[in-house]
């Protein structure tokens, strides 16, 4: 499938279209929806899509500069303009750096729609064709990072896809002269385990030299094993296709495939002092199923959600849970912090350590927006007591989300609830004044209140309610406000199918959605749609095939 990226600063038209136009029937799927061009320039060096629709006039850094900014070091995305009438000018200044087309917003219909985008299809198939026909006829001539891009898409292309077919697969690996026949095939998916803190770590935003690193490890594995071919899918996967050819022995088969993880394994830890997780398939002997080994590779990567990073795992591998189950009736019967709870809420809290259990081999998906819903639970009741606002500050759904692993989420879980009890018993207690203020937010925030406002409820002046939250909260009215409402609006991000311009307004802010973008990012470091995409694919970001971690 082509990757399209949509950059439109209205809301309604970048919206509209993206959810107008039947995508797939043109081999497209929309991968981002930007507002300005620097975070859609930003998002091309990440995803390089193979189409940009792109408006002219747009805040921050506009269309023509966006087209010149891609064109000077890429030929090849396509690029579609939309503009209005009085930009048309622009729109013929913009077809002069290679762009393929123009709608005017105003007056556009399905049909124009259908036909630029079947114009910009026709352009693409031509291009993948090109590209396949030059490395058959000249591969060695080809750049060594270009090669990798075409094979990196065919692969894809083929086995996520399924654009080509084994004959034509078989065909390619021949003219790219990939050290990957046909025999006793077996594919190694390879996770980053903590990706987000690799990137803070390396203080690669993007996730480029982690990638160029990585690869290039790859390589040099496969080639001191003369076998096998490394790919990139994602941010944080990888693919390894084997071919043992020339080994018969299963036993020596896997012997030797012990040996590549482990050399994978080290190098990660020795270069990036972090860890890997695998998925590996089961042996296949023809290219014909080789989707079917990829998809089995995902499958028994997902276990690592419930036994914890850094593990090999295959198909049809048992799962001892029973480390979970031992967790799940410590965090049960745990006493300090059901005394914090009444009778009825001990029987809720029991409820959910139930349903928890019951749900372990379930999708993992379900378990994270349990586990997301019982803390949020824990938090709301000790709230209804009044028992220590400040939990909310925390923001162990912030943490939750780092955690790559259900081990991991649930001693984030105690943790938390040992926090809980140590401020009940360092006797954290709140004036009246700013537990009337607090609750008063709770019951208010999706109104437009204001600090003079809370100050009248609460029979204070303006600025000795703003000196208060300082210095009992540590922290402002407004980045209180901003707080809670955003932990309102994750709830209702992962919970609902609502948009996030109507979440915006439901949590009380303002209609206009920037703002609720600008402060929803500077709380969890995500805008509303990425934190629900990462939500949906479980890692933090979607992946090239929307399997879950």
């Amino acid at each position: 499938m082509y990757k399209v990226m949509i950059v439109e600063d209205e809301m309604l038209v970048r919206i509209g279209l993206k959810n107008s136009v039947d995508w797939s029937k043109f081999g497209m799927h929309v991968i981002a929806d930007l507002p300005d061009g620097q975070s859609a320039l930003d998002m091309y060096q990440q995803e390089k899509p193979d189409l940009i629709i792109t408006d002219i006039r747009m805040p921050r850094m506009d269309g023509m500069e966006l087209i010149s900014s891609i064109r000077q070091q890429d030929k090849q995305t396509r690029i579609v303009v939309l503009s209005c009438l009085e930009e048309f000018e622009l729109a013929r200044r913009a077809m002069s750096l290679g762009v393929s087309g123009y709608i005017l917003k105003l007056t556009m219909t399905e049909q124009e729609i259908e036909s630029v985008l079947s114009g910009v299809r026709h352009e693409l198939d031509e291009q993948q064709r090109q590209a396949a026909v030059s490395v058959s006829h000249n591969s060695r001539a080809v750049p060594t990072a270009n090669l990798e891009l075409v094979k990196e898409k065919f692969l894809k292309d083929f086995l996520l896809y399924g654009i080509y077919s084994a004959e034509e697969f078989h065909q390619f690996v021949q003219q790219s002269e990939m050290r990957l026949a046909p025999v006793r095939l077996i594919a190694c998916v390879i996770e980053l385990d903590h990706y987000a803190r690799l990137t803070d770590k390396f203080k690669d935003e993007h996730g480029h030299l982690i990638k160029m690193t990585l690869l290039n490890m790859l390589d040099e594995i496969t080639s001191s094993f003369q076998r096998g071919e490394g790919f990139h899918l994602d941010h944080r996967h990888y693919l390894l296709l084997l071919s043992f050819e020339d080994v018969r022995s299963e036993q020596l088969i896997r012997q030797q495939l012990n040996q590549m993880v482990q050399r994978v394994q080290e190098a990660i830890g020795t270069y990036f002092g972090s860890s890997v997780s695998f998925g590996i398939s089961e042996m296949v002997n023809t290219y014909c199923h080789l989707s079917r080994s990829y998809h089995e590779a995902r499958q028994a990567l997902g276990n690592k959600f419930l036994t914890g990073s850094g593990k090999v795992h295959t198909r049809g591998e048992p799962l001892h849970l029973t480390s979970l189950e031992q967790t799940l009736e410590h965090i049960r019967h745990y006493m300090p912090i059901r005394e914090l709870l009444s009778p009825l809420k001990q029987q809720r809290y029991d409820d959910y350590i139930d349903m928890l259990c019951r749900q372990l081999r379930d999708d993992h998906r379900a378990v994270q927006h349990l586990l997301f819903q019982f803390i949020q639970w824990v938090s709301t009741s000790l709230y209804d007591h009044h028992q220590n606002e400040k939990t909310l500050l925390s923001d162990i759904t912030g943490q939750l989300e780092q955690c790559d692993t259900l081990p991991e989420m649930l001693d984030q879980v105690l943790d938390y609830l040992s926090e809980l009890v140590e401020y009940s018993r360092n006797l954290l207690h709140m004036s009246n004044e700013i537990a009337r203020a607090l609750q008063y937010i709770k019951q208010n925030y999706a109104q437009n209140i204001s600090l003079q406002q809370v100050a009248d409820h609460v029979s204070l002046s303006f600025g000795y309610l703003s000196n208060l939250f300082k210095k009992e909260l540590q922290i402002t009215f407004v980045d209180y406000l901003n707080r809670y409402r955003i932990e309102r609006a994750k709830e209702l991000l992962i919970g609902t199918n609502l948009k996030s311009y109507d979440i915006a307004v439901q949590v009380g802010f303002s209609p206009e959605y920037t703002y609720f973008s600008k402060v929803f990012k500077k709380v969890t470091g995500l805008n509303p749609n990425e934190y629900r995409r990462q939500w949906l694919s479980g890692a933090g970001t979607a992946d090239a095939s929307g399997v879950k971690r």
